[in-house]
């Protein structure tokens, strides 16, 4: 559904995919919805696995990744078009009785260009966020969060604008696969930047 919005020139065809990763999502996978802010339509996301860990000052960072991104990080080639990837960082942790009434979080959404990894959309914004106290996975919950495009791209263009984000993920504990990801994400984000012919 999503994956035709955004649709451009350059990526028409392979976009097409990236309706089903905004499509249904099996019961383990994180249980995430985007609403645009001016459409009447609620999209489901596609990820596919979600790591967490606390950083050194004790702030806790949520990774989410759909199926391209998991297959790029395992060093896999990577059919789909594009790949997408979530980074929550929580600074801190609110009590259960807290309301959703203050942002405690930032949130960083990437929808990269599988084939040319310097052309990439960035959604980021703040929102709501309470882990669970479980030893093991975690259950991460978001609520009040808004994001909006903050990047351009010459390939893609942005579909939805400005959008909520509600929903609830598992966060398996992993200090490597989180850090590995973040790594990733930094050097992509730096190299876009310096594309010459970058909007």
């Amino acid at each position: 559904m999503l994956s035709r919005r955004f649709n451009t020139a350059r990526l028409c065809c392979s976009l097409v995919i990236f309706a089903a990763m905004l499509g249904g999502c099996a019961s383990q996978e994180p249980e995430l919805k985007v609403t645009p802010v001016n459409q009447q339509q609620t999209f489901r996301e596609g990820f596919t696995q979600a790591y967490c860990r606390r950083d050194a000052v004790g702030n806790m960072d949520v990774v989410l990744l759909d199926s391209a991104a998991e297959q790029c990080l395992a060093g896999q080639s990577c059919s789909a078009p594009v790949r997408q990837i979530m980074h929550i960082h929580v600074l801190w942790t609110p009590s259960r009785e807290m309301k959703a009434v203050a942002s405690n979080a930032s949130i960083k959404w990437y929808v990269i260009d599988s084939k040319k990894p310097t052309e990439q959309l960035e959604y980021t914004g703040t929102g709501f966020v309470s882990l669970s106290n479980d030893e093991g996975p975690k259950t991460v919950s978001i609520r009040n969060a808004l994001l909006k495009p903050s990047g351009k791209s010459e390939n893609l263009s942005d579909p939805i604008g400005p959008s909520r984000l509600e929903g609830s993920i598992v966060a398996r504990t992993d200090d490597v696969q989180v850090r590995r990801v973040l790594d990733d994400l930094h050097i992509g984000v730096a190299a876009s930047l310096l594309t010459p012919d970058r909007n």
